[in-house]
């Protein structure tokens, strides 16, 4: 009894260190995210919302939400024409996204895509990449 007792302690304790240093890397990679962002952008993650606030000139001008479960990770892309990351939602007709424009008023409105600018010093291909891990630890 007192064996299967010890066992179980060790048990549990492993679980609690191993979830730990999982929220942990969790949000290193969210913090390794936005740097590769700059400036114009900032991700945050509350429970299954995706927050993404957008800058410009170090104000913030929009604010966009999404059930991160909402996003097809296999429309995934990086556009060479809009030199943008892309990430649409699952149906054309969900509107899943909800933004905010912060100057104009605080107007909302509804897309069927998330879109990140790859001006900065990573390439495109690199943020879609560590959106697409992100995304992927996040939602198991």
């Amino acid at each position: 009894m007192f064996r299967a007792n010890i066992i179980i302690s060790s048990i549990i304790s492993f679980l609690s260190v191993s979830c730990s240093l999982q929220a942990q890397s969790t949000k290193a990679m969210l913090m390794q995210f936005n740097t590769m962002l700059g400036e114009n952008y900032k991700v945050t993650v509350k429970g299954k919302t995706l927050i993404v606030d957008g800058f410009r000139e170090g104000d913030l001008v929009k604010q966009d939400r999404v059930n991160m479960f909402d996003l097809d990770l296999e429309s995934l892309e990086f556009s060479e024409q809009e030199q943008a990351v892309i990430i649409r939602c699952y149906t054309d007709y969900d509107d899943c996204i909800t933004s905010t424009l912060t100057r104009e008023r605080k107007k909302k409105s509804f897309r069927k895509r998330l879109i990140f600018s790859a001006a900065s010093a990573h390439s495109g291909v690199e943020i879609e990449e560590a959106f697409k891990k992100l995304l992927s630890i996040y939602r198991n």
